[in-house]
């Protein structure tokens, strides 16, 4: 499978002293769900937001279907889309009014009304489009979330934690959402939930003080380890890290 993404060596150091991430390489193949995992400060957010063009490395690379970040940052970003942990809606804004929103940040040559409406059924939104933004749910609102950052129909989808908070049901269409999305683009998750992982994550790293522990696909990892789940595996983490 075609890789979309490729990091070598890629560093991020803070205050001239705190390596937050530490030299980490990976590949990240095309119309593939692939997971950041972790304890918290690990460096996951840090990778994720050098991935997302947010924040400058302090030395290695990225290369962003072989354009390399450092250089062609500006086009890079047209192909790329983020959804944040915490919700960025506008609150007094309705569902259609937030994707209409976004959309004008982007050149879109094809029709864009028909484009929004399109959006709307795709993340089940449309009884919604009249609604504010601070009248939905928290599984609505995430999927009002997701719809701002796939109006220009991006080739890389970066999700943060973007089913944390959220109940069953809610977490549930995320999870149909999130593989319904990755028939046309590329996903990069971080999450804390690792059945979350173990059903979405085609492959994924788990990082520990900002280096790569262990890489592949959920099973891969798991047999590595020699436990029964992702879950067993990040909690022997965690106690080496303690």
């Amino acid at each position: 499978m075609e890789e979309i993404i490729k990091v070598e060596k890629l560093t991020k150091v803070f205050d001239n002293s705190k390596t937050a991430v530490n030299r980490i390489s990976f590949n990240v193949k095309k119309n593939s769900i692939f997971g950041i995992l972790g304890p918290n400060g690990s460096g996951k957010t840090t990778t994720q937001r050098m991935l997302t063009t947010l924040l400058k490395p302090t030395s290695g690379t990225i290369e962003i279907e072989g354009i390399n970040y450092s250089t062609g940052g500006y086009q890079i970003l047209k192909d790329i889309g983020y959804v944040p942990q915490k919700d960025a809606l506008y609150q007094n804004l309705t569902t259609w009014e937030n994707i209409d929103f976004f959309f004008s940040a982007y050149r879109y040559d094809g029709n864009r009304k028909d484009r929004i409406i399109k959006i709307l059924k795709d993340i089940d939104l449309v009884n919604a489009k009249d609604v504010f933004a601070k009248n939905l749910s928290g599984g609505m609102a995430k999927r009002l979330s997701i719809a701002c950052a796939i109006t220009h129909q991006p080739k890389i989808i970066l999700f943060d934690e973007v089913t944390m908070g959220l109940d069953p049901v809610a977490r549930e269409k995320i999870w149909e959402l999130t593989k319904k999305l990755k028939e046309n683009a590329t996903i990069i998750l971080t999450t804390h939930y690792m059945d979350e992982a173990e059903k979405l994550c085609d492959e994924l790293i788990i990082l520990r003080n900002g280096k790569i522990i262990a890489s592949g696909s959920p099973a891969e990892i798991i047999n590595k380890f020699k436990v029964k789940n992702l879950h067993e595996v990040m909690a022997g983490i965690k106690d080496e890290s303690s």
